[in-house]
């Protein structure tokens, strides 16, 4: 059991109540104030009464007193220790200890949402964590640190690893069509430190506007308003992805600071942006001196054109996961930037992430030199269009006079029609589904200003077909 040996406890030297009550008195307010938990043994009594400067049969006195209340207990040639249940009546504790905090807190600031019943959660996009070669990247990770141990503990390139930056240089190169030399990479932890990071080097405190898609990401549009002080303003999407025109429209008015984009897959729609679209959206960028942050977290999934990065490094940031492709508990992601800006931002990147996770950047490097990581996407693509054909033919028997959809590559977008049309009534629908616990969101969580939407996000990747086609069958 935990010990309390390093309590500090004194008495009041203007108390006027009997000793044996001040030493009583002291050990209580240790315990309410948490530095005695329930459990915990006290120190030995000659100890206390040496720091105290007492007797010791004072403070059997008082302990004993104690013990009658119910706040300790006692074993033989063990001690006193702080009782499991404490006493409710005579409990002291700071103002602040409990529920509310004594300052006011901001009205933008939410709680997480609770798990509790959720049986399948089907409105987050996250990689099957049973498909990861768990094997090979533990023998990575005993490579590294039997070889390079010292140095990767110690290690702090504020840009991240070389070795994996060299590695993403090479598979971006071949694989996505998008030139990148390893100086013009980060290694983040999520899209959300990606997000903030740019947010924070580019906008900070200008305020302004940033651009956002509309429908689109709600978590983006909270990460970008804590990160600095410009109004989130939301263009329009339809079935080619941003519109141009309200870009222009935005544009004549006041050219926003930053764009935030998913072209290769719209988040929640699942639409690419067309090619027309991309070549207007970067002319504008460029005469608008705006730059874009192209999203990509499921660009391993998908047949896409070349990321906008590739058609104009100067203008474009790219953000890629590789938490899509092997689990969602391994953070690693990275940003590849103008070469003007990497110095910057490595700068940036380090006041967020000082260390990083060099021994992970490691392991992931090993997996891409031996072959594991191109294995790997290959097993998480054909698992994800396998899944993704199994929701498709369940919902079209279960569900399809009252659903359309369409999609990208590890989530689909279901569009009421007929009896679920209305928003009011999709979202009633949405309920039931919670109810049976399966987790989806209104359609009004996609909407910047939270207008009712017969539509909903249903993230697949993460679950097997007979899994999903069970969800399925309790949507009906």
């Amino acid at each position: 059991m935990a010990k309390g040996y390093d309590l500090e406890l004194r008495l009041d030297p203007q108390a006027r109540s009997p000793l044996y009550l001040q030493v009583a008195t002291a050990v209580v307010r240790a315990i309410a104030r948490g530095r005695l938990r329930p459990g915990m043994a006290l120190p030995g009594v000659r100890e206390l009464a040496s720091r105290l400067g007492v007797t010791v049969n004072t403070i059997l006195a008082g302990l004993r007193e104690l013990q009658a209340q119910g706040w300790l207990t006692s074993q033989e040639r063990a001690g006193f220790f702080v009782s499991p249940t404490l006493p409710v009546e005579g409990r002291e504790a700071p103002a602040s200890a409990g529920g509310a905090p004594g300052f006011d807190l901001p009205d933008n600031l939410l709680p997480v949402t609770s798990p509790a019943g959720v049986v399948m959660d089907l409105s987050e996009t996250c990689a099957d964590a049973r498909l990861a070669p768990f094997l090979e990247l533990g023998r990575a990770y005993q490579r590294g640190l039997r070889l390079k141990g010292p140095q990767l503990m110690g290690s702090r390139d504020p840009m991240g690893l070389l070795r994996l930056r060299e590695v993403l240089a090479v598979h971006l190169g071949a694989r996505r069509a998008l030139p990148a030399d390893p100086g013009r990479i980060l290694l983040l932890r999520s899209s959300s430190m990606a997000v903030t990071l740019v947010a924070q080097a580019l906008v900070g405190g200008r305020g302004g506007t940033i651009a956002v898609e509309d429908p689109g990401d709600p978590a983006l549009w909270e990460t970008l308003r804590q990160a600095c002080t410009a109004q989130v303003r939301g263009l329009p999407v339809d079935s080619e992805g941003l519109r141009v025109e309200a870009l222009e429209a935005l544009l004549r008015d006041e050219p926003p600071k930053l764009l935030v984009l998913t072209p290769g897959c719209h988040f929640p729609t699942g639409v690419r942006l067309a090619d027309s679209r991309r070549a207007a959206i970067l002319d504008l960028s460029r005469r608008g001196r705006f730059p874009i942050l192209e999203l990509d977290p499921e660009g391993e999934h998908l047949d896409a054109p070349e990321p906008l990065a590739a058609l104009d490094p100067g203008q474009v940031l790219h953000f890629g996961s590789l938490s899509r492709i092997f689990a969602p508990a391994l953070g690693v992601a990275y940003l590849v930037v103008p070469e003007a800006m990497a110095a910057p931002l490595a700068r940036a990147r380090q006041r967020l992430d000082w260390q990083g996770d060099p021994a992970t950047e490691w392991a992931l490097a090993e997996l891409f030199l031996d072959g594991e990581m191109e294995r790997q996407i290959l097993r998480a693509r054909k698992a994800c269009l396998e899944r993704a054909e199994a929701v498709r033919d369940a919902l079209a028997h279960a569900m399809g006079d009252r659903l359309v959809w369409e999609g990208g590559a590890m989530a689909l977008w279901l569009r009421g029609v007929g009896p679920l049309g209305d928003p009011q009534a999709f979202g009633a629908w949405v309920k039931g589904c919670q109810a049976q616990g399966l987790k989806l969101r209104n359609g009004r969580h996609y909407s910047l200003a939270g207008t009712g939407l017969a539509a909903t996000r249903m993230a697949f990747a993460a679950f097997t077909p007979e899994e999903l086609q069970r969800a399925v069958a309790m949507m009906r």
